[in-house]
Parts: C-alpha cells; sequence; structure tokens
C-alpha cells in the first residue's frame, strides 16, 4: 500500500503487512533501508526464501502487489500495481463479509 494510504482503514479491523521479496542479496538490510526511505508505518516482514514462497503462493507478478484477505481468509483482490479505488473497494467489500 502506498505509505499512508492504510490510514484510513487503522481501527476498522484492517491489518496491513508488507512483504520484502528479494532474491540477492541480504533481503534484511535490503527491507530496512526500503521503510526508511520510503518512511512505511506499517509492518513489513521479508521473505527470505530462496526462490520467493510468499510470492508464489499469492501470485505476485510486479511490485507492488496488493493482496486484500478477508476475514475468512479467502483471497479478496490481488493486484499488481497501485490502484487505490480499486483498492478501496476491495477492503470496503472485505469489511463486509463475515
Amino acid at each position: 500500500m502506498e505509505k499512508d494510504f492504510w490510514q484510513t482503514y487503522k481501527g476498522k479491523g484492517v491489518v496491513v503487512l508488507g512483504v520484502a521479496v528479494w532474491a540477492e542479496g541480504d533481503a534484511f538490510q535490503r527491507a530496512r533501508e526500503f521503510v526508511g526511505k520510503h518512511k512505511l508505518t506499517y509492518t513489513v516482514l521479508v521473505d527470505a526464501s530462496e526462490d520467493g514462497k510468499v510470492a508464489q503462493l499469492y501470485g505476485v507478478v510486479g511490485v507492488p502487489t496488493n493482496v486484500v484477505i478477508g476475514k475468512d481468509g479467502k483471497i479478496r483482490y490481488l493486484k499488481a500495481g497501485f490502484d487505490e479505488e480499486g483498492l478501496k473497494k476491495a477492503i470496503e467489500e472485505a469489511l463486509k463479509v463475515q
């Protein structure tokens, strides 16, 4: 998610996690630098597997890729690139699902 977009949903049952996937170099250090440079305020996890398991599991084809997972555990939205309106709509719909 782009910088502070996620703040709109803070306290509404939405959890935002970033997942950094780098195939070469120190993934942890690169993620730290990225978070600092972009002043991210949400939690960023690191997929340090050699083959990018997390990216494969979620069908990531580009960076950034936004995934909305509903309370029921189902993927409600998956899109490479940042589409603010599409993402807002997907989050709102996911929040409605019980």
